[in-house]
């Protein structure tokens, strides 16, 4: 069980860096870090919005826990890649497990869960969600949107890298431990930027675009709740090694 449990944090330690590397980049997933359906299913908020019964909670934890599971084995496959490489191919797989995690959950949310799910990781995603196809058709944008749009979320990811994510080093954190403290200011300020851009953004639509948005993403729900949490799996809850 000790063999197992040290390939099990090596996988977690490989995982955590490429999401950290994603988040540097503008998110993972299309969106921020801990922002996909697998990690908002689980967070005690967005449960709560969705009104799952406790049935429900019990088996999107369990899924979750095999899925984030089968999540780091997949990032195995990139540690020996450079970092310039693994950024090249986190798009794609951070697309086909969206994909997939939204199939398996559909056999646990009713339908008008899983559309609210959606409106409520699109919110989570913010700048990123534009860059999403669904997304781009429903709001029906133009090549010239499109390209503003690109703009602005290129300028706006270079913001995010620039402002950081308290991944590693720092004070109280160690080397690739976590900065509490960092993390808390990067998130204040990544905040600020994507507020920012999201503005930029909206200028760049039409009265209609917006209306459509504001059906995409529903009732408003606080982000700041929407965050991982640490220290034991994402979202609520913890997961401890046992013997």
């Amino acid at each position: 069980m000790r063999a197992i449990r040290f390939v099990m944090a090596g996988l977690l330690v490989t995982g955590l860096v490429v999401m950290a590397e994603a988040q540097q980049r503008g998110g993972f997933g299309g969106g921020g870090f801990g922002q996909g359906p697998a990690q908002l299913v689980v967070n005690e908020t967005v449960q709560k919005d969705l009104k799952l019964t406790e049935e429900q909670i019990e088996k999107v934890k369990t899924w979750q826990k095999d899925f984030q599971a089968k999540q780091f084995e997949g990032f195995a496959a990139l540690k020996d890649l450079s970092k310039e490489e693994r950024m090249e191919k986190i798009p794609a797989i951070a697309a086909e497990s969206r994909k997939t995690a939204y199939k398996d959950l559909a056999g646990v949310l009713k339908p008008e869960q899983v559309d609210r799910l959606k409106q409520i990781e699109r919110q989570a995603l913010g700048v990123q969600a534009f860059s999403d196809a669904e997304t781009a058709a429903a709001l029906k944008l133009t090549d010239s949107q499109k390209s503003k749009i690109k703009a602005i979320t290129e300028e706006y990811q270079k913001d995010v890298r620039e402002a950081g994510g308290g991944f590693g080093g720092g004070k109280g954190g160690g080397k690739g431990g976590f900065d509490k403290e960092k993390m808390a200011e990067s998130a204040a300020k990544r905040e600020k930027i994507t507020k920012s851009a999201l503005a930029d953004i909206d200028e760049a639509l039409t009265a209609d675009q917006r209306k459509t948005w504001k059906d995409l993403t529903g009732e408003v729900i606080d982000r700041s709740k929407l965050a991982p949490t640490f220290g034991g799996g994402f979202g609520k809850g913890k997961n401890k090694a046992k013997d």
